[in-house]
């Protein structure tokens, strides 16, 4: 069979390559790409073929006269700026889509099935005391503040969690790739959960690519974007409490009092009697199955420990997962 050449315009070159890296495309890929955008070669439809594997851009945007504008108005609601996010991957961006196709899904069947909308979305809106906004997320999910006691380790805890939610209507998502495709794997860096409110479909996804206690952590953080209703893109890994915006502030507070309730964190951190404080966040981020980031940020709110400390134990535990 003869080779077939395709024209492509420079400007979708020049898009695709911000799109994605050199190290996926390989020498030999990115050679050619030099030569059809300084036009002394053309490229064939094979080539191309590969050139949309290897990128994971749709065949079909290479044949456009412009780049395709893709509006992701989730990237309005990221919790930091970062670099990652100025130029999303296709992975998050794909991943954003099949949730998004999910959730219209859902409200399609759920209106059509006449169900009532969600009664927790945005049913705190404008709310910002942390203990009255625990509190009222325990009510309607029915978990007193020792629920964790129930559960065996952190996967049990997330799971006991997504049963509760989804029981309120709330859908919850988990993955660590694209799809079913194994060599797309969804990275933690990029964006650790993300929550898209709607009335009918609430629907929060979570990146198993985290921990099992970063995972818990996302998927409390998001609830309480539920019932603020208000959107989110979750990509913090040190649970910052500085340079965010106020309702991050609030929604990571609420989830930290969620899974270590002030009370019980301050009852346990006496009672251990471990005098090395770095040893004693270890033991307790176990009886509370969370990650040791989360207990360490417990301790720092309450005065246990300096922030030097706090962002050790961070620092330690990015490094132990990576």
């Amino acid at each position: 069979m003869s080779t077939v050449n395709v024209n492509i315009q420079p400007a979708i070159l020049t898009w695709a390559l911000s799109q994605t890296s050199e190290e996926k495309l390989g020498a030999k890929l990115m050679n050619n790409i030099k030569q059809w955008l300084d036009g002394s070669k053309s490229p064939t439809f094979n080539q191309i073929e590969d050139f949309s594997k290897k990128s994971q851009i749709p065949l079909g945007y290479f044949f456009l006269q412009t780049p395709p504008v893709e509006q992701i108005d989730l990237l309005e609601y990221r919790t930091l700026d970062s670099v990652e996010l100025v130029n999303p991957s296709r992975n998050m961006i794909d991943t954003i889509h099949e949730m998004d196709a999910v959730q219209n899904w859902m409200v399609d069947y759920r209106r059509e099935m006449k169900y009532d909308a969600v009664a927790v979305v945005g049913s705190l809106k404008g709310h910002n005391d942390v203990e009255t906004i625990a509190g009222r997320i325990r009510a309607d999910l029915g978990l007193d503040k020792g629920w964790y006691r129930e559960c065996m380790d952190s996967s049990g805890a997330f799971n006991k969690i997504r049963r509760l939610l989804e029981e309120c209507g709330v859908i919850v998502m988990m993955s660590g790739i694209v799809g079913k495709n194994t060599h797309r794997a969804l990275d933690v860096n990029e964006f650790r959960a993300f929550a898209m409110v709607n009335d009918f479909a609430p629907l929060i996804f979570i990146n198993g690519a985290d921990s099992l206690g970063g995972r818990l952590f996302s998927l409390f953080h998001e609830i309480v974007h539920i019932w603020l209703g208000e959107n989110d893109l979750y990509n913090d890994r040190r649970y910052s409490g500085e340079g965010v915006k106020a309702i991050e502030v609030i929604c990571n507070a609420v989830a930290g009092e969620l899974m270590v309730p002030k009370v019980h964190f301050v009852e346990n951190w006496i009672k251990n009697a471990n005098d090395d404080a770095y040893q004693k966040i270890k033991e307790l981020a176990k009886y509370f199955h969370c990650s040791e980031s989360v207990l360490a940020r417990r301790a720092l709110d309450n005065g246990k420990i300096s922030k030097g400390m706090y962002s050790q134990v961070v620092s330690d535990a990015i490094e132990a997962y990576i």
